[in-house]
């Protein structure tokens, strides 16, 4: 199990960077890369997104190498922020023929996350 938070660390790392860009995108007329903000959002609701993204991976990370006791439910309010976002998006904003696949697709992962982090033993040890 000690791999999985591995691995949870590498996705909130990830998370991170990727959100950070959205800033930067946001934030500039030009950046070095395929822009990969989603064009279909309004411009007022991009930095609640990065935003987000940014406290939540970042959260995650900082709570895992403290080993942060409030970890756990730090993440069950960060994912519930997310998947508030999330669902506002897809039912405001988005076009896509998938999006409901992926909110779902969203919602299970942090399902996932967050019964790991409260239930299996070795989280709860490891934030104990």
């Amino acid at each position: 199990m000690q791999y999985v938070g591995y691995l949870l660390v590498l996705v909130h790392t990830f998370l991170l960077l990727w959100a950070t860009g959205g800033f930067i995108e946001l934030a500039s007329a030009k950046v070095p890369w395929t822009p990969y903000t989603n064009l279909d959002f309004p411009r007022w609701l991009l930095p609640i997104h990065w935003g987000s993204v940014i406290i939540t991976s970042a959260g995650f990370l900082l709570g895992y190498f403290t080993a942060w006791s409030k970890t756990p439910e730090f993440m069950l309010a960060a994912y519930t922020m997310l998947f508030t976002i999330c669902v506002i998006e897809t039912f405001g904003f988005m076009t896509s023929q998938t999006k409901y696949y992926a909110m779902v697709a969203e919602l299970v992962t942090y399902a996932v996350i967050l019964a790991l982090l409260f239930k299996h033993t070795y989280f709860v040890d490891f934030f104990a």
